[in-house]
């Protein structure tokens, strides 16, 4: 979606006056939607307005009368061709949730509009694997299937996310144009992933943990670090009771992971047993509940004690 936003911003606008032809508002008041909908063009060109709306057209934490909507509508019936509006309902990821298509205002908005979803993709989507092709190819780089499904391991489903990667790997390669393993190992694993610090914690690297754990926490709450790595605990269990009885494509298909994710995840628990992921889980909720009971003053202390004795 940002990238279509940027791609419309540079068609549409002239960057000598981007400061004049170009804003953005957050869920803004009554008062300042209908100004910037019955906006007058500008004699040196078009305008463009991103305008966010979720909270109008997601529960009820902004609404609008009758009359306030009939005022949109009115305004929107004689918009000028050279004024242009992008009304964006954002969904937090991994929400399903969708805008309310039954709301009068957004059928009033979707009267005018052109209406267009861009969905989440999910790592074990064969889609994602072609748009990051695509997207790739965009950049005159080319990547193979298998590190694409690599590049879904390291990064997640996140496009922005594998844009910017995708960005930092051209670069990086350059003058080479084709993407190999090693170089997505090399530069697309952040050192402050909460994945990695899981890694860690199954290796016993006590040392490593604690100063991977660090890291982590002058981006991140100590409580969020803990919820990821439960996740990560309750994914590898599962994987770990059912790989002698479902095919790692079955355990994709439950997990909703791509299967090569789950594949590598067996090869690296190999040497890990059930009883002791089992173990780290509870010591992981034990420590979370002491944090915030607050019978430990010092979160690494938790760890430490929870995870590498």
């Amino acid at each position: 979606m940002e990238k279509e936003i940027k791609k419309l911003k540079n068609e549409l606008l002239d960057t000598s006056f981007m400061s004049m032809a170009y804003k953005v508002f957050d869920n803004p008041p009554f008062n300042t939607l209908i100004e910037c909908v019955q906006s007058a063009p500008l004699m040196f060109g078009a305008t463009l307005s991103i305008i966010y709306l979720d909270k109008y057209l997601m529960g009820n934490k902004m609404s609008l009368d009758e009359k306030q909507i009939e005022s949109i509508d009115y305004a929107l019936s004689s918009l000028s061709d050279s004024v242009n509006i992008i009304f964006v309902c954002k969904v937090p990821r991994d929400e399903n949730k969708k805008p309310d298509s039954r709301k009068k205002f957004y059928k009033t908005l979707s009267k005018y509009s052109q209406v267009r979803e861009f969905a989440q993709f999910k790592t074990y989507q064969k889609e994602l694997n072609t748009q990051i092709a695509k997207m790739a190819k965009e950049k005159e780089l080319t990547i193979s299937s298998d590190n694409i499904a690599l590049f879904i391991e390291q990064l997640g489903a996140n496009l922005t996310l594998i844009d910017s990667e995708l960005e930092k790997l051209k670069i990086a390669l350059h003058p080479n144009k084709t993407i190999n393993a090693d170089a997505i190992r090399k530069y697309c694993t952040s050192s402050e992933d909460v994945f990695i610090l899981a890694d860690l914690i199954i290796q016993g690297n006590k040392n490593e943990v604690l100063k991977q754990y660090n890291l982590l926490t002058e981006k991140r709450h100590p409580l969020e670090i803990f919820s990821v790595l439960q996740s990560n605990f309750q994914r590898f269990i599962f994987i770990k009771n059912y790989e002698k009885k479902m095919s790692a494509k079955d355990i994709s298909l439950k997990l909703k992971l791509h299967e090569f994710i789950v594949m590598k995840t067996q090869e690296k628990l190999r040497k890990t047993s059930l009883d002791k992921l089992i173990q780290i889980r509870e010591n992981l909720i034990n420590a979370e509940y002491k944090m915030k009971t607050g019978q430990s003053a010092s979160p690494e202390t938790v760890l430490e004690l929870a995870l590498l004795s």
